[in-house]
């Protein structure tokens, strides 16, 4: 086995949080992946998927009985840090069967707390990313600005645009939405929610099997995949020529996301975007919600509670992760 048992859960682990990262509004899994130290890892890994690995593994599936095919692929997969990506999937399948309901009851009836939890977990793990800037000039700390202004000035357009069916809008919407997934800090769906096309979204899935709606969700699935592969290799090689700007950018658009988790709203003003079997979307709900100031003290300390409570998760979390990287 490539990975070590303790790798093995780790990875398990991490894709756990990055997955339920995914359930809360203004947090991204790469907001997760960035500060568990995964990021620059799990780009490498996707943008090391090409062609060779597609024949490689065709190869497998009609010559397996073969020692060098399988000699071919075991290599091939080693090069695209296949056991990574498939224990870090199971972490995130598993988040999404355990964890998309207690989630969602939490945000629907203490969705104070949940928000101030999960502040308190990122907050003790900034330092991660902070440690990965390796060059510290007016030029590079600049960076944070355009990275806080992309997770905030979204927020003030969602809703204003209608969308479209147009199969070549849904392509673009594909790419976009896929790209936003990638960075920390921007949640796909509020985009797609930016642009119009969220609810027009679930509508097609809700039907499916209609040709319009085929045409649709392909043309949407295909601009999610283009968009995917372009937008990692443009990470990739800003990580490369321009490690420190990127990385404090990325550092921007997490504290950005602090505007969209901040705890006290106006949550009853919220947009009521509904699911497709009927339920209105919690998350969008809450990230459409109009921030507040609290009334009183006693409105704020179940909260505060609760942020104190994730950050000692937090700076637990980067215990655990620190003594793993000793190993």
């Amino acid at each position: 086995m490539p990975l070590t048992k303790k790798e093995i859960l780790f990875c398990i682990l991490n894709g756990f949080l990055i997955g339920i990262a995914n359930l809360i509004p203004g947090v991204s899994g790469g907001t997760f992946a960035l500060i568990l130290g995964l990021y620059d890892r799990l780009i490498t890994a996707i943008t090391s998927l090409n062609i060779e690995t597609i024949k490689v593994s065709f190869s497998l599936l009609i010559g397996f009985w073969k020692e060098e095919v399988r000699s071919s692929f075991a290599l091939e997969m080693k090069r695209i840090d296949f056991w990574f990506l498939v224990f870090l999937g199971i972490g995130l399948l598993l988040s999404v069967i355990s964890g998309a309901k207690v989630i969602q009851y939490l945000l629907q009836n203490h969705p104070e707390a949940t928000l101030a939890l999960f502040i308190g977990l990122i907050i003790p793990s900034l330092v991660v990313p902070y440690k990965l800037i390796e060059k510290h000039s007016i030029v590079v700390w600049l960076c944070l600005l355009p990275g806080i202004l992309l997770t905030i000035v979204p927020s003030f357009f969602m809703g204003e645009n209608t969308g479209s069916e147009n199969p070549v809008f849904a392509f673009a919407t594909g790419v976009v939405a896929i790209s936003a997934m990638i960075l920390p800090g921007i949640s796909g769906s509020y985009i797609m929610l930016v642009l119009g096309e969220y609810q027009i979204v679930i509508g097609k899935l809700s039907t499916i099997l209609e040709p319009s709606s085929i045409l649709f969700l392909a043309a949407f699935g295909i601009g999610c995949l283009i968009g995917l592969l372009i937008f990692t290799h443009i990470v990739k090689w800003l990580f490369v020529k321009y490690k420190s700007h990127t990385m404090t950018f990325l550092l921007g658009l997490i504290l950005g996301s602090f505007f969209i988790l901040w705890p006290f709203k106006d949550y009853a003003n919220g947009q009521a975007v509904v699911g497709r079997s009927g339920e209105v979307k919690r998350d969008i709900q809450i990230a459409t919600a109009k921030n507040i100031l609290p009334k009183d003290f006693s409105e704020a300390q179940i909260p505060l509670a609760a942020l104190v409570f994730g950050l000692v998760l937090g700076m637990g979390l980067n215990r655990l992760e620190s003594l793993q990287e000793k190993k």
